[in-house]
């Protein structure tokens, strides 16, 4: 049985434009009434170009076609295959060949001819009308060239899958099938016993592949050759490496050799300009530098000079220095930088003495109520604010006493005195007088006539 895609001369993925076509043309081609000389043969022919579009034009059947034409075409041509088909097993091993030369049984023949077979089993399982349909890399001989020949066959035959459908292998009939559950059901067992045989197929082709290029004498001297070139390159490169590190070495110690030569001019030239310096003017480097350290040291000394720490600026040059110190702002930053001074001074005396008096202040504070407290309070803060606003200054009470104002208020003070404590014994003897009275009246009150 032919396959409708090769009658029509389409591919199998051929759409229903292309399909029309090719009937057209076969049909024109192998109608009757246009092969009155071989009416029978294009009867025939024009019969089954009509079938082979009916199946495919409808997509239906063209499906269920797509889906059994493995079957269709091979269950029965193949029914005996399995007896006939051709044995691997006794290839994987040394005896199958004997020696390495191109004779009938050596080893580049022998398998030369299994390779061909395995090809030859494949194309009728191929794909009609495809590409599919070209032949394997040949194995070659002992002369064959690497590159076109022996790295072609392997590349392919390493990666070798098997067109063989195995449907003489299948379990079970579609055709027998009583419904459509029942036949996809079949179709699905009989595709796993399929590709379960492909899978064998493959990793056995792949595995004699294998066996074989392992012994291969053309592959082994391509390895040797390759580890010769690795060697030989490796030898290259390291020679290169020590060429090139020689050079390094040769400019580095020229460098360094010029780089002597320089260092020893330039000695030479600083002990020349040494003895002139000395010549001339009676000192050395050394001296110089000793000096440079005085005049470091004296720089240092002339920068705090010129910084003026009233307005916190620093001056380049001696005048600028003497005409900011004569202006009216320095002046003003002077007067307040000494009072600050003062006060700190004065300030730091009455801290001494307040934390003394802090202290029994605290001890007081224990006895003393919350308003008593407060009351406190009010009077020291109204203190403070005295003092901030009016501080006090020594020069003040220096001006204000001398030896006379003191000798004139003293007696003043003693006789201010000296009068309210007379003044007081009189009041108490008064007193004392009226209630002698009160006492004399009240007994001539109380005793009888």
């Amino acid at each position: 049985m032919e396959c409708h895609y090769a009658i029509l001369g389409v591919e199998l993925n051929a759409d229903d434009g292309a399909i029309k076509k090719a009937y057209r043309k076969a049909a024109l081609k192998y109608h009757p009434d246009k092969n009155p000389n071989c009416l029978e043969e294009a009867t025939e022919k024009f019969r089954l170009v009509q079938a082979a579009y009916d199946v495919l034009s409808d997509p239906q059947e063209r499906a269920w076609y797509d889906r059994h034409r493995e079957e269709i075409l091979h269950r029965k041509k193949y029914e005996n295959y399995k007896e006939n088909a051709f044995d691997l097993w006794e290839y994987f091993s040394p005896s199958a060949y004997k020696g390495f030369g191109d004779d009938a049984n050596g080893f580049y023949a022998v398998y030369r001819d299994v390779f061909k077979k395995i090809d030859v089993e494949d194309q009728p399982f191929k794909d009609e009308g495809s590409a599919g349909d070209e032949w394997m890399p040949c194995f070659g001989n002992s002369e064959s060239d690497y590159d076109d020949v022996v790295h072609e066959f392997y590349s392919s035959w390493q990666s070798y899958c098997t067109h063989l459908s195995y449907v003489w292998e299948s379990q079970y009939d579609v055709k027998e099938a009583p419904n459509r559950r029942v036949a996809r059901l079949v179709e699905k067992e009989n595709k796993k016993v399929r590709d379960k045989h492909k899978k064998k197929r493959n990793e056995l082709v792949r595995e004699l592949v294998s066996f074989v290029r392992k012994r291969d004498p053309r592959v082994k001297a391509h390895k040797a050759e390759l580890e010769r070139i690795a060697i030989e390159q490796a030898v290259k490169a390291e020679e290169r490496r020590m060429s090139e590190m020689r050079v390094k070495a040769e400019e580095a110690a020229l460098y360094d050799q010029e780089n002597f030569e320089e260092l020893a001019k330039h000695n030479e030239r600083v002990s020349q300009l040494e003895n002139m310096m000395r010549d001339e003017f009676g000192f050395s480097s050394d001296e110089d530098s000793d000096n440079s350290d005085q005049n470091s040291e004296e720089e240092q000394e002339y920068s705090d000079d010129m910084f003026c720490v009233a307005c916190n600026k620093m001056f380049k040059s001696v005048m600028g220095m003497r005409n900011h110190q004569k202006s009216k702002k320095h002046k003003e930053n002077m007067n307040r930088l000494k009072q600050e001074m003062q006060e700190e001074v004065f300030v730091n005396d009455l801290t001494e003495d307040s934390n003394r008096e802090d202290i029994e202040d605290e001890i007081d504070d224990r006895k003393l109520t919350k308003k008593q407290k407060k009351q406190k309070r009010q009077q020291q803060k109204l203190l403070s604010n005295m003092m901030e606003s009016e501080p006090l200054k020594t020069e003040d009470f220096e001006e204000k006493m001398d030896p006379v104002q003191e000798s004139e208020e003293v007696p003043k003070l003693e006789t201010e005195f000296d009068g309210d404590i007379a003044e007081n014994e009189k009041s108490v003897a008064d007193d004392i007088g009226n209630t002698s009275d009160c006492n004399d009246d009240n007994e001539k009150s109380v005793i009888p006539d």
